[in-house]
């Protein structure tokens, strides 16, 4: 067959960019799809964003804080235009990313001044997110209940939001030796 050329084969740097962008899409995409869920069940309003926000270790450990920080932002982006549940839209786009910072914030020395460093990036993400809700938003999201347990329970609630996020962390510490030890060789077999 005379004028039938055979196609050359992408080169392997085209397959590389192509796997890692289709990995990414992958993990915004499953990340949109668990934040979903926090309008179906009232408890995943602040497992869901955790649980997406965890899907950036993969990322994080392949591609880097570049890749990552985009697949949070079309996470965030796509959650805040079609969730449901506003509360853990919010809650993603403010702490989303812990786990993108959580690696710099470990290696601050000594571990006190760490576990400071972590509450201050917690702490007034949480202030900065419901006041943003309350204040701007003016969205309905349940703080009149806690006003109804006395003037101490949106304080508490914060509290232990904070201690939440701190388990949290120990649980990304676990969750990313999982990854490395367990999931990325397999991963590394489908390139």
């Amino acid at each position: 067959m005379a004028g039938t050329q055979k196609k050359k084969p992408a080169p392997e740097h085209e397959l590389r960019a192509s796997f890692m962008v289709a990995f990414c899409s992958l993990m915004a995409a499953l990340g949109t799809g668990l934040m979903m869920t926090g309008g179906l069940i009232p408890v995943l309003t602040y497992c869901s964003p955790l649980l997406a926000g965890a899907l950036l270790i993969p990322v994080l450990r392949e591609y880097g804080t570049k890749w990552a920080l985009l697949v949070w932002a079309v996470t965030a982006l796509l959650t805040l235009i079609l969730c449901a549940d506003k509360e853990a839209a919010f809650f993603y786009l403010f702490l989303g990313c812990y786990p993108i910072w959580k690696g710099p914030l470990d290696r601050v020395k000594p571990r006190g001044l760490s576990l400071l460093c972590k509450l201050l990036y917690i702490v007034p993400a949480l202030a900065a997110m419901y006041g943003l809700i309350t204040l701007v938003f003016r969205l309905d999201i349940g703080m009149e209940e806690l006003e109804d347990l006395g003037r101490y329970a949106a304080l508490a609630f914060y509290a232990l939001l904070a201690v939440t996020m701190l388990i949290y962390d120990r649980a990304l510490r676990n969750l990313a030796l999982l990854y490395e030890y367990r999931l990325r060789p397999k991963l590394r077999r489908l390139r």
